[in-house]
Protein backbone atom coordinates (compact mmCIF):
# COMPACT_ATOMS: atom_id res chain seq x y z
CA UNK A 1 0.00 0.00 0.00
CA UNK A 2 2.84 2.47 0.95
CA UNK A 3 4.58 1.75 -2.36
CA UNK A 4 1.33 2.51 -4.03
CA UNK A 5 1.10 5.79 -2.09
CA UNK A 6 4.30 6.61 -3.63
CA UNK A 7 3.81 5.68 -7.24
CA UNK A 8 0.86 7.98 -7.05
CA UNK A 9 1.97 11.13 -5.68
CA UNK A 10 4.76 10.40 -8.85
CA UNK A 11 2.30 10.25 -11.13
CA UNK A 12 0.75 13.61 -9.97
CA UNK A 13 3.69 15.17 -9.47
CA UNK A 14 5.27 14.61 -13.04
CA UNK A 15 1.77 14.74 -14.70
CA UNK A 16 1.70 18.50 -12.97
CA UNK A 17 4.73 19.06 -15.00
CA UNK A 18 3.84 17.72 -18.39
CA UNK A 19 3.47 20.35 -21.10
CA UNK A 20 -0.42 20.78 -21.78
CA UNK A 21 -0.89 20.84 -25.76
CA UNK A 22 -3.87 22.65 -26.38
CA UNK A 23 -4.90 24.97 -29.52
CA UNK A 24 -3.40 28.10 -29.72
CA UNK A 25 -6.27 30.49 -30.28
CA UNK A 26 -6.28 34.19 -32.07
CA UNK A 27 -8.36 36.81 -30.52
CA UNK A 28 -10.02 39.20 -32.88
CA UNK A 29 -8.10 41.97 -34.10
CA UNK A 30 -8.83 44.93 -31.71
CA UNK A 31 -9.18 48.57 -33.23
CA UNK A 32 -5.78 50.14 -32.70
CA UNK A 33 -4.69 51.29 -35.58
CA UNK A 34 -2.87 54.43 -35.25
CA UNK A 35 -0.67 54.70 -38.63
CA UNK A 36 -0.72 57.05 -41.67
CA UNK A 37 -4.35 57.99 -42.59
CA UNK A 38 -5.75 57.92 -46.37
CA UNK A 39 -5.44 60.75 -48.19
CA UNK A 40 -9.09 62.17 -49.77
CA UNK A 41 -11.38 58.69 -47.90
CA UNK A 42 -9.76 56.85 -50.99
CA UNK A 43 -12.02 53.70 -52.26
CA UNK A 44 -10.66 50.21 -51.56
CA UNK A 45 -12.06 46.81 -52.28
CA UNK A 46 -10.54 44.02 -50.41
CA UNK A 47 -10.83 41.39 -52.87
CA UNK A 48 -9.92 38.45 -51.04
CA UNK A 49 -7.69 37.10 -47.76
CA UNK A 50 -6.51 33.52 -48.03
CA UNK A 51 -4.14 31.21 -46.26
CA UNK A 52 -1.99 29.83 -48.53
CA UNK A 53 -0.17 27.47 -46.04
CA UNK A 54 -0.18 23.69 -46.85
CA UNK A 55 -1.16 22.91 -43.00
CA UNK A 56 -3.61 25.29 -42.15
CA UNK A 57 -3.00 23.73 -38.51
CA UNK A 58 0.22 23.95 -37.85
CA UNK A 59 1.85 26.67 -36.38
CA UNK A 60 5.09 26.00 -34.74
CA UNK A 61 6.90 23.79 -31.72
CA UNK A 62 8.53 23.65 -29.02
CA UNK A 63 12.23 22.81 -29.08
CA UNK A 64 14.47 21.09 -26.38
CA UNK A 65 17.98 20.77 -26.94
CA UNK A 66 18.01 21.07 -30.51
CA UNK A 67 15.25 19.02 -31.11
CA UNK A 68 11.59 19.83 -32.07
CA UNK A 69 9.53 18.29 -29.06
CA UNK A 70 6.06 19.59 -28.96
CA UNK A 71 4.02 20.10 -32.64
CA UNK A 72 1.69 23.70 -32.12
CA UNK A 73 -1.36 23.78 -33.82
CA UNK A 74 -4.32 26.31 -34.06
CA UNK A 75 -8.15 25.80 -35.41
CA UNK A 76 -8.32 29.47 -35.41
CA UNK A 77 -9.74 30.67 -39.00
CA UNK A 78 -6.59 32.96 -39.80
CA UNK A 79 -8.11 34.33 -43.38
CA UNK A 80 -11.34 35.33 -41.57
CA UNK A 81 -10.03 36.87 -38.24
CA UNK A 82 -7.13 38.47 -41.05
CA UNK A 83 -9.99 39.96 -43.16
CA UNK A 84 -11.81 41.23 -40.47
CA UNK A 85 -9.07 43.32 -39.03
CA UNK A 86 -7.92 44.37 -41.69
CA UNK A 87 -11.21 46.03 -42.71
CA UNK A 88 -11.76 47.54 -39.25
CA UNK A 89 -7.91 49.13 -39.79
CA UNK A 90 -8.43 50.50 -43.03
CA UNK A 91 -11.79 52.26 -41.79
CA UNK A 92 -9.89 53.69 -39.22
CA UNK A 93 -6.96 54.59 -41.27
CA UNK A 94 -10.35 56.62 -43.29
CA UNK A 95 -10.39 54.32 -46.23
CA UNK A 96 -13.51 54.40 -48.27
CA UNK A 97 -13.90 50.08 -48.01
CA UNK A 98 -16.06 49.33 -50.63
CA UNK A 99 -18.09 45.61 -51.30
CA UNK A 100 -17.79 45.84 -55.00
CA UNK A 101 -14.95 47.44 -56.95
CA UNK A 102 -15.59 50.67 -58.50
CA UNK A 103 -13.02 51.82 -61.32
CA UNK A 104 -11.21 54.09 -59.08
CA UNK A 105 -11.05 51.35 -56.38
CA UNK A 106 -7.82 49.85 -55.17
CA UNK A 107 -8.07 46.69 -55.22
CA UNK A 108 -6.69 44.52 -53.02
CA UNK A 109 -5.29 40.54 -52.80
CA UNK A 110 -4.13 39.26 -48.95
CA UNK A 111 -2.27 36.03 -49.20
CA UNK A 112 -1.10 34.55 -46.11
CA UNK A 113 2.60 32.76 -46.36
CA UNK A 114 3.56 31.60 -42.94
CA UNK A 115 2.34 31.65 -39.55
CA UNK A 116 5.38 30.04 -37.03
CA UNK A 117 6.17 30.57 -33.38
CA UNK A 118 9.23 28.63 -31.94
CA UNK A 119 9.50 28.06 -28.05
CA UNK A 120 12.78 26.66 -27.02
CA UNK A 121 12.42 25.00 -23.99
CA UNK A 122 15.60 25.31 -23.22
CA UNK A 123 16.69 29.10 -22.95
CA UNK A 124 15.44 30.24 -19.70
CA UNK A 125 17.08 33.57 -19.50
CA UNK A 126 17.20 35.04 -23.25
CA UNK A 127 14.27 34.92 -25.93
CA UNK A 128 12.91 31.68 -26.00
CA UNK A 129 9.91 32.31 -27.70
CA UNK A 130 9.62 33.37 -31.07
CA UNK A 131 7.40 34.54 -33.81
CA UNK A 132 7.05 35.07 -37.70
CA UNK A 133 4.37 35.92 -39.93
CA UNK A 134 4.97 36.46 -43.36
CA UNK A 135 2.16 38.13 -45.75
CA UNK A 136 1.86 38.99 -49.50
CA UNK A 137 -0.18 41.66 -50.75
CA UNK A 138 -1.20 42.43 -53.90
CA UNK A 139 -2.77 45.48 -54.95
CA UNK A 140 -3.98 46.75 -58.43
CA UNK A 141 -5.00 50.12 -59.19
CA UNK A 142 -5.89 50.79 -62.91
CA UNK A 143 -3.18 49.50 -65.02
CA UNK A 144 -0.46 49.32 -61.94
CA UNK A 145 0.18 46.16 -60.15
CA UNK A 146 2.11 46.10 -57.58
CA UNK A 147 3.01 42.58 -54.86
CA UNK A 148 4.69 43.18 -51.44
CA UNK A 149 5.46 40.74 -48.71
CA UNK A 150 5.31 41.85 -45.34
CA UNK A 151 7.31 40.33 -42.46
CA UNK A 152 6.80 40.19 -38.61
CA UNK A 153 9.17 38.93 -36.83
CA UNK A 154 9.77 39.24 -33.22
CA UNK A 155 11.10 37.40 -30.09
CA UNK A 156 10.75 37.92 -26.51
CA UNK A 157 11.29 36.15 -23.43
CA UNK A 158 8.40 34.26 -21.15
CA UNK A 159 8.22 32.48 -18.08
CA UNK A 160 9.19 29.05 -18.40
CA UNK A 161 6.28 27.47 -19.97
CA UNK A 162 4.05 24.49 -19.61
CA UNK A 163 1.13 25.50 -21.59
CA UNK A 164 0.40 26.60 -25.48
CA UNK A 165 -1.86 29.33 -23.84
CA UNK A 166 1.22 31.77 -23.26
CA UNK A 167 2.33 32.46 -26.99
CA UNK A 168 -1.20 33.78 -27.90
CA UNK A 169 -0.48 37.11 -26.27
CA UNK A 170 2.89 36.61 -28.86
CA UNK A 171 0.82 35.88 -32.08
CA UNK A 172 -1.92 38.31 -31.45
CA UNK A 173 1.37 40.87 -31.59
CA UNK A 174 2.51 39.34 -34.76
CA UNK A 175 -0.95 39.80 -36.01
CA UNK A 176 -2.16 42.83 -35.37
CA UNK A 177 1.60 44.52 -36.38
CA UNK A 178 1.20 43.09 -39.80
CA UNK A 179 -1.93 44.45 -40.21
CA UNK A 180 -1.20 47.46 -39.09
CA UNK A 181 2.02 47.45 -41.59
CA UNK A 182 -0.28 47.17 -44.41
CA UNK A 183 -2.41 49.18 -43.83
CA UNK A 184 -0.33 51.87 -43.16
CA UNK A 185 1.91 50.95 -46.71
CA UNK A 186 -1.69 50.79 -48.42
CA UNK A 187 -2.35 54.54 -47.71
CA UNK A 188 0.53 55.71 -50.06
CA UNK A 189 -0.89 54.61 -53.21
Amino acid sequence: MKNLSYLIVAALLLGGCTYKNEAIGLSSYKTVYSGAMSNNHKSIYLASVSDERSDKTSIGYVQANGKKTTLLYSYADFAGKYKDGLNSALRMAQFNVEQHPDADAIIVDVKIKKVELVYNDTKKFDENLHGKILIDVTVKQGNKVTTQSFTQNQGIWIKPSYTTKDMEPLLYTLFSSSINDIVSKLTSF
